[in-house]
C-alpha cells in the first residue's frame, strides 16, 4: 500500500530525548554534542518527538532544546514523561481518572502544554507543533484507582476547548491491562479511546497514536500492534506510528518492557540490538498495512542501553540505522 510518490518525501518524527545523555547525565556540552550530530547525520528529520515534562521540555530547561529545533520542522508534543511523573506521586493522576482532583490536575497540565505550543509557534513564527500525543491515565487495576470513558470524554470537552493553534490533539495509546497479563502503563483500552474519540471526531481534529512496542506489550506478542493499527484504521484515527522496540528476553532491556529497545539488525547496519523483536519481518509487516500518504507522521522512539554508557556515535547511531532500515523497507514495499 505504500505510495511510490513518498520516497521523494519522507519524513521521520524522532523521539530524541529517549537516546539523549540527558536521561543520565547532567553535562550540558555532552548533550549540545548529541543533538548537534544527530541532527547532521539524519537529513530526513521531519521534526522531533518533544517530551512535555509537566512544565518544560528538557532538564536544563526549554530554551535549551529549542535552540537545536529547526524553524521549518514540523514536532510533536507529547505529554507521557509529564503524566508518569504526576502518577509517581498521585496514582489517581489522569484525563480518564474518576478522581476530580486527579482528572482536573491532568486536564491543568493540558493547559502548560497549549501554553508551550503558543511559546514554540510564536518563535518560530508558524506552526511548529502539528500534533500534542495526551495519554488515557490513570493505571488500572491499581487498588482504589479507577478510570471511564465517561471522565475521559469530559476531559476531552475541556482540552478540545483550549486554542491548539491547528495542532491535532491525538490519544497515544498505551498498554492497557489485558486478559489480566502484567502491565507496564495499565491505561484505557483502545477500543474505549476510539469509542470516545469518535464522539469528537466529526467537530475536532483528533486522532490515535500507536506506539509499536506498548501495543505488543499489551499483547505480549508480535500481532498486538497489528490488530491496533487495524482497529484506529477501520475508524479512519490513525494518525500517527512510532517504532519503539521490545525484547521479550534481553539482560538489558527486560522482558516486555517499555524501554525503547532499538531495533534488530537489517541491510547490515552497524548498531541494532539482536534480540529486539522490531525485526525486518515484523516491520514490514506493520507499515504493509498503511498507506502512509494518509498518516501525519511516522516515527522512532528508541532507548541506548547501558544508561552510563555515553557514547555519542552508538546514541546517534542507532537512531541513523533505524532510519536507514525503514526507508529501505518503505523502498521495497513501494516496487
Amino acid at each position: 500500500m505504500v505510495d511510490n510518490s513518498l520516497q521523494d518525501r519522507m519524513k521521520y518524527i524522532i523521539g530524541a530525548y529517549a537516546t539523549a545523555p540527558s536521561l543520565n547525565s547532567n553535562d550540558k556540552s555532552l548533550e549540545s554534542s548529541f543533538y548537534n550530530k544527530l541532527i547532521k547525520s539524519i537529513p530526513e528529520i521531519q521534526g522531533l518527538e518533544i517530551p512535555f515534562f509537566g512544565s518544560s521540555v528538557h532538564k536544563f530547561g526549554s530554551d535549551f532544546l529549542l535552540k537545536f529545533i529547526k524553524p521549518e520542522w514540523n514536532n510533536v508534543l507529547t505529554c507521557i514523561p509529564g503524566v508518569m511523573a504526576n502518577l509517581s506521586k498521585n496514582p489517581h493522576f489522569g484525563i480518564a481518572s474518576d478522581n476530580h482532583q486527579g482528572r482536573v490536575d491532568a486536564v491543568d497540565m493540558c493547559k502548560r502544554a497549549n501554553d508551550f505550543i503558543h511559546k514554540i509557534n510564536d518563535l518560530y513564527g508558524k506552526q511548529s507543533i502539528v500534533a500534542i500525543q495526551i495519554v488515557t491515565a490513570p493505571s488500572i487495576p491499581v487498588k482504589g484507582v479507577s478510570s471511564s470513558k465517561k471522565s475521559l470524554e469530559k476531559s476531552m470537552q475541556e482540552i478540545l476547548s483550549m486554542d491548539w493553534q491547528s495542532a491535532k490533539i491525538v490519544i497515544e495509546h498505551a498498554d492497557s491491562s489485558y486478559n489480566n497479563l502484567p502491565f507496564e502503563k495499565g491505561f484505557l483500552t483502545l477500543e474505549n479511546e476510539i469509542e470516545v474519540l469518535s464522539k469528537f471526531s466529526d467537530m475536532h481534529d483528533v486522532g490515535i497514536t500507536i506506539n509499536w512496542a506498548r501495543s505488543a506489550i499489551e499483547g505480549k506478542d508480535i500481532y498486538k500492534p497489528l490488530e491496533h493499527i487495524k482497529f484506529a484504521l477501520k475508524y479512519n484515527l490513525l494518525v500517527g506510528l512510532i517504532f519503539s522496540g521490545l525484547s521479550n528476553d534481553d539482560k538489558n532491556y527486560g522482558n516486555w518492557k517499555d524501554t525503547h529497545m532499538p531495533f534488530a539488525k537489517s541491510f547490515n547496519v552497524e548498531y541494532f540490538e539482536k534480540n529486539s523483536l522490531l525485526t525486518y519481518e515484523n516491520i514490514s509487516k506493520t507499515l504493509a498495512l498503511l498507506d502512509l500518504n494518509t498518516l501525519d507522521y511516522l516515527g522512532i522512539k528508541l532507548l541506548s542501553m547501558p544508561l552510563d554508557s555515553f557514547d555519542i556515535d552508538r546514541r546517534v547511531g542507532l537512531n541513523k540505522d533505524a532510519i536507514f532500515i525503514l526507508e529501505n523497507i518503505i523502498s521495497e514495499l513501494s516496487d
